[in-house]
């Protein structure tokens, strides 16, 4: 394994040298099994185009010399010193690109995150990375090219060209859309726009981790703040794409994480809507970066009771930092390990939560503190009605996983159907419909106490079919995946959680808990409203085509287009994340 030092930017170019506070630029010291020139190594491959041509052009150069793993351009001059004009040199911008995709990965790769590698969504093991994909205001990741690009355009405010691909923010959220994406590949086609929500949130968590990861930016936050991660306005950890958001005529960012958008429709100016994925991802993203926000204030009170704090001049203040480092963690391991614990298919902020709650459960059992701030923040928002709506099931028995050897049911395909199939009921799978067992996932995650859980995680979806009401144009019923996702401990058969998106069967079971069920079909006739709404605009605005009125002239999809398809009466999206792209809302 090699080391080497590269320059990354973490602060918008224009505002960091303006404001002169935050050098713009840290050193990262990624740790891979090769290098190569473009920058290339074996999981990132930074391609650049020639603008006239359309041919591969030669990358940056990876210096094997005097200059031991740093990178130079064609002058041979030092690229982690860059400055001014030399922050716009393509070689830079290759380079700085590929250390933020980087050290994006590297934040989920690590033992105490998902506890397993991280996986792409499509078939292939490189994630392609053009710095410069054309004049456009955007920025995206694009599944079947196994791509992110990134665009420029001519500033309005300045002379200068703006280059997404130097937006630290931005980098890190379309790479955290391909890791999204890796996790929970379904969010990729649903129909519901909380799903696509959560992609759009969790993408903007991820520009939030990074800002966390710089020391730099955490120094100065701290100082200003007092010790608080809310302590500063405008404050570049919460403040998304500043320099991208003030071109587009925001004050502050594309978006900000410390707000207080609510479902609310009493909210007055906070309230949003239920059917716009990015106003509404802001939703979520406030109510989670507010239980960060708990995490860290807990985490100060408990350090500045130490003996290393205690004796200074204000210990909540030189606790900050390590409460900071230690909450961040935390925080990102509960936010990222709860997309593995989503069922498959359609998703609500609903389920997120409850997989949020079933993780931090499964970890720290006896502290229930993140739980509780989970739920007040969820009910505060009107996410949920009340509490009462996240409460787990405390014991859920299957002896057929008793007495099963888990590393068969997860290596075998014929074995984990035939589970399957004799635990319907468990699964939520209705009679006589066919289902598909999708790969079962082994995770080893590690906690702040050193103990280790393996966990085998175990999804079956299948197809619920619904009336589709937009008309005449599109067919009458459309259909959407939904399913149950198991957690087994991997020693003990024991289900640690169970969590579903699916509607409750028609027919009324003996025995079944008939509040639970009101509940699930409550949450299921929501979400199901919220599809229509949402569907109804794409179709009003020309977005949403069916069969070959989403194909171009070359045979590919429309990028400008959500793709529907559709046989015997029955439509099914595919790409509708590709509307996050093409909306004049938000780039990717």
């Amino acid at each position: 394994m090699k080391k080497i030092r590269i320059p990354i930017m973490i602060q918008d170019p224009q505002l960091g040298l303006a404001a002169n506070i935050i050098k713009p630029i840290e050193g990262y010291d990624p740790v891979r099994d090769f290098f190569l020139d473009g920058p290339v190594t074996s999981k990132v491959a930074v391609l650049e185009f020639n603008k006239e041509t359309g041919e591969l052009e030669p990358g940056a150069r990876y210096n094997r010399g005097k200059i031991r793993g740093w990178y130079e351009n064609s002058k041979g001059e030092n690229l982690y010193k860059a400055k001014g004009k030399a922050l716009y040199d393509p070689e830079f911008m290759q380079v700085s690109v590929f250390a933020a995709v980087l050290r994006t990965m590297d934040l989920f790769e690590k033992w105490d995150t998902l506890g397993r590698p991280l996986t792409w969504a499509f078939d292939g093991s490189q994630l392609f990375v053009i710095p410069c994909a054309g004049e456009m205001c955007n920025a995206y990741y694009h599944r079947d090219s196994h791509s992110l690009q990134f665009f420029y355009f001519p500033s309005e405010e300045t002379e200068k060209t703006i280059y997404t691909c130097l937006s630290r923010d931005i980098v890190a959220h379309e790479t955290g859309h391909a890791i999204v994406d890796g996790i929970a590949p379904d969010l990729l086609d649903a129909a519901t726009p909380q799903s696509l929500a959560i992609h759009e949130a969790m993408a903007d968590l991820t520009a939030l981790l990074m800002a966390f990861s710089s020391n730099n930016l955490r120094v100065y936050l701290l100082k200003e703040g007092n010790g608080s991660i809310k302590g500063v306005d405008p404050n570049p950890f919460t403040a998304i794409a500043e320099q991208f958001g003030t071109e587009r005529g925001h004050e502050h960012g594309l978006r900000t994480l410390d707000n207080e958008k609510t479902l609310d429709p009493k909210g007055g100016k906070n309230y949003v809507g239920r059917t716009e994925p990015h106003t509404l991802s802001m939703v979520l993203s406030g109510a989670l970066f507010n239980v960060m926000y708990e995490i860290h204030e807990d985490l100060k009170k408990q350090l500045a009771k130490e003996p290393e704090y205690a004796n200074k001049d204000d210990p909540l203040f030189s606790a900050s930092g390590l409460a900071l480092q230690k909450g961040a963690e935390r925080f990102k391991r509960m936010t990222f390990r709860a997309l593995d614990y989503l069922p498959p298919g359609e998703v609500s902020f609903i389920d997120y939560a409850r997989a949020l709650i079933a993780v931090d459960q499964v970890a720290y059992p006896d502290d229930p503190k993140m739980r509780e701030w989970i739920c007040e923040e969820f009910k505060r928002r009107h996410i949920v009605r009340n509490k009462a709506d996240l409460e787990m099931k405390e014991k859920i028995i299957c002896k057929d996983l008793e007495n099963m050897d888990i590393a068969t049911l997860q290596k075998s395909d014929w074995v984990a159907y035939e589970f399957a199939n004799a635990n319907r009921d468990l699964l939520g799978i209705p009679p006589r419909i066919p289902f598909q067992v999708r790969p079962r996932l082994v995770a080893s995650k590690k906690y702040d106490n050193d103990n280790e859980v393996k966990e085998c995680i175990f999804k079956v979806s299948w197809d619920h079919v619904e009336n589709n009401s937009l008309g005449t144009r599109y067919p009458k019923k459309r259909c959407i995946t939904v399913g149950t996702n198991l957690v087994i401990d991997w020693k003990t058969g024991r289900i640690l959680t169970r969590l579903t998106n699916a509607p409750p069967p028609k027919k009324i079971k003996k025995g079944e808990d008939l509040k639970e069920r009101r509940r699930r079909l409550d949450e299921y006739k929501q979400q199901r409203k919220d599809r229509d709404k949402f569907l109804r605009s794409l179709a009003d605005n020309g977005i949403l085509k069916v069969g070959y009125n989403a194909v171009g002239p070359d045979g590919e999809l429309l990028l400008s287009s959500v793709w529907a398809e559709a046989g015997e009466g029955v439509m099914r999206l595919r790409g509708s994340a590709n509307m996050l792209n093409i909306t004049e809302e938000d780039y990717g």
